[in-house]
């Protein structure tokens, strides 16, 4: 029986750059897929994400933002792919609000260029937004949208043509682990591998239950919205935008495919715990699709405040936001990579590529404790 390099279990955004980047080291590599490539059952669907190195989340993120700049334009360039469309970024709310201030000192923190816009120059620029008179707007030229199924779908190519081997439609139904070998169980067949990588997303607790690591799985609707002057809101004229501000709570991306504008409510608005990913399953109604209503209705007079298109979608969520990157004291033969809690997509090139360095080297250039699995029963990791 051959042992793998490394085994990958999940092959969404994060397992696919994991499987590339491992591969490409001319590593052997096998990757475990449930559904079909690049699908829409889990968290990296519905044809837009933001990327913004604008990382108000902590300077921690900055080095993973910077790295995963870089790996996103390799994959674009090795598969000859789009993967990215540049439309400009925005953070909007009031000049002492706190997403203004992390904005900007995430910013000098990241080296990141940026334009302060006050609320007229807000207004002269970006006439589709309803801004109030206290309102300003960080404005970074260099963000844009990935495309996450494109992401995908180069990153598994690139990952086969390297010598992986990808299994899709395959259900992982046991692992088991020590120190130096994990068997993987697929109905009746093994695999072993010197290391695996778990990035099975909204799934992630269901093959490592006894690590006990508290993710919870809240259900994301994605909604597109048009208007009468549909060209308004496309790339070009129209950037990717949070907006803090008030009653104003949400964020949005130009219209990349035809489907309109995809605009949602923010954090301040409630949204649907689930037992289990698998619980995802019924259909858009009025509880999905009403907050992003009700946000549009305020804030863009030049759509109509209903929704043209929805579909499901979720997030795997820490207690404290911040990933799960790391192997856990208590199975030194894994590598996490979870609970991205609705902000990892633009990350998910370097987390890929991390997961491989700790796979292979067992550490990792960037510092990583803030992200630690350990660090939910105190320890580091």
């Amino acid at each position: 029986m051959p042992v793998y390099d490394v085994a990958v279990l999940g092959l969404g955004a994060m397992g696919a750059t994991a499987a590339w980047r491992a591969a490409g080291r001319g590593l052997s590599v096998i990757g475990f897929e449930q559904f079909t490539p690049a699908h829409a059952r889990g968290s990296s669907h519905g044809g837009s994400r933001i990327f913004r190195k604008t990382v108000f989340e902590g300077i921690e993120y900055v080095p993973i933002v910077d790295r995963a700049e870089r790996l996103w334009g390799e994959l674009e360039r090795e598969s000859g792919a789009t993967i990215f469309r540049r439309s400009g970024g925005l953070c909007i709310g009031p000049a002492d609000g706190e997403l203004v201030r992390d904005a900007r000192r995430c910013a000098v923190d990241g080296g990141v260029e940026v334009e302060l816009l006050d609320a007229d120059a807000l207004a002269a620029r970006f006439p589709q937004f309803a801004v109030s008179p206290g309102d300003v707007g960080v404005l970074e030229p260099g963000a844009g949208v990935l495309d996450p199924e494109g992401c995908i779908r180069a990153a598994l190519d690139l990952a086969k043509a390297a010598g992986a081997e990808l299994r899709f439609e395959t259900r992982v139904t046991g692992l088991q682990h020590d120190d130096d070998v994990v068997r993987i169980s697929v109905g009746e067949e093994t695999f072993l591998a010197r290391r695996a990588i778990v990035a099975t997303g909204a799934w992630f607790t269901d093959l490592v239950p006894e690590l006990a690591l508290p993710l919870r799985v809240q259900r994301s609707p994605l909604v597109w919205f048009s208007g009468p002057d549909r060209s308004a809101f496309e790339v070009g004229r129209f950037p990717t935008f949070i907006w803090e501000s008030g009653e104003l709570d949400g964020w949005g991306i130009p219209d990349v495919d035809g489907r309109g504008a995809k605009v949602g409510a923010g954090p301040s608005v409630p949204k649907r715990w689930l037992e289990h990913a698998a619980d995802n399953n019924y259909p858009i109604g009025p509880a999905d699709t009403g907050p992003g209503e009700a946000f549009v209705r305020r804030a863009f007079p030049g759509l109509e405040p209903v929704a043209v298109a929805a579909a499901a979608c979720m997030n795997s969520k820490s207690p404290d936001g911040d990933f799960v990157i790391g192997t856990p004291a208590a199975a030194p033969a894994l590598v996490l990579a979870g609970g991205f809690s609705g902000h990892g997509f633009k990350h998910a090139a370097a987390v890929g590529d991390i997961t491989v360095d700790l796979a292979v080297d067992g550490a990792s250039e960037i510092a990583l404790a803030r992200f630690s699995p350990d660090r939910f029963f105190g320890g580091q990791g």
